[in-house]
């Protein structure tokens, strides 16, 4: 199982940690991994697997080993021990999707307990979408667009200015039937920017959960455009 992870549920586990923790099992982590798409340089889409551990329980490693046999360590996230991950590399996306199978994880806990855990890699994927940046004539809005995933379930969408994050909206999904080919989301700019002229970064994010309960996640991809603003 997949599930769904990396910054959204490292901050949801984290804040959720104090009001669980008398609930909490030791020395248990989860282990997932899921397959990410983006368009690369070349405007080709390129592939790469995920893979990210968490508990309730601090952890001070995590290693995980693909089926062809190469091992990796995670990052600490936060060096908090709750939630290690691998951010792929350019280098680490490929044309072709990573091959299914057995991926198996060590954890290390804070008291010294070593875990093994081991979680399947299928060949499912969603291609990334198409996305359109503009201002407005007056130039007092700025509008994403993107074209309508298939097989999407929902969308993370993320605005940075540099490193700062000025708007985060995850779960967003087309609830309209039937479902539009392209999809917009609009901000005065002033709302988004506060003033503060630059480059801002747009991130989409498709998620393909594996079950209609939208816990776990089969899939994955990506598109980042920039506009200044």
């Amino acid at each position: 199982m997949k599930k769904l992870h990396l910054l959204a549920l490292v901050i949801l586990i984290m804040f959720g940690l104090s009001g669980c923790e008398k609930n909490a099992v030791t020395d248990i982590a989860t282990a997932d991994v899921f397959i990410k798409a983006l368009t690369n340089d070349q405007g080709v889409t390129v592939y790469a697997a995920v893979n990210s551990v968490f508990s309730y329980n601090v952890m001070k490693s995590a290693t995980v080993v693909a089926p062809d046999g190469t091992q990796s360590q995670l990052l600490n996230y936060q060096n908090a021990g709750y939630s290690f991950y691998n951010e792929p590399l350019s280098t680490d996306y490929l044309p072709t999707i990573p091959t299914a199978g057995i991926y198996t994880y060590t954890v290390t806990f804070n008291d010294g307990t070593v875990s093994t855990y081991t979680n399947s890699l299928s060949n499912a994927s969603i291609l990334p979408s198409t996305v359109t940046l503009r201002q407005t004539a007056a130039g007092d809005s700025v509008y994403i667009s993107w074209t309508a995933i298939t097989n999407v379930d929902t969308y993370r969408l993320e605005v940075k200015n540099g490193t700062t994050q000025v708007f985060y909206a995850d779960g967003l999904a087309d609830n309209n039937t039937p479902k539009k080919a392209i999809l917009n989301v609009g901000f005065t700019k002033n709302s988004l920017t506060s003033g503060i002229s630059g480059t801002y970064t747009f991130t989409l994010t498709g998620f393909l959960y594996e079950s209609s309960d939208f816990t776990y996640v089969q899939a994955t991809s990506a598109t980042t455009k920039q506009i200044a603003l």
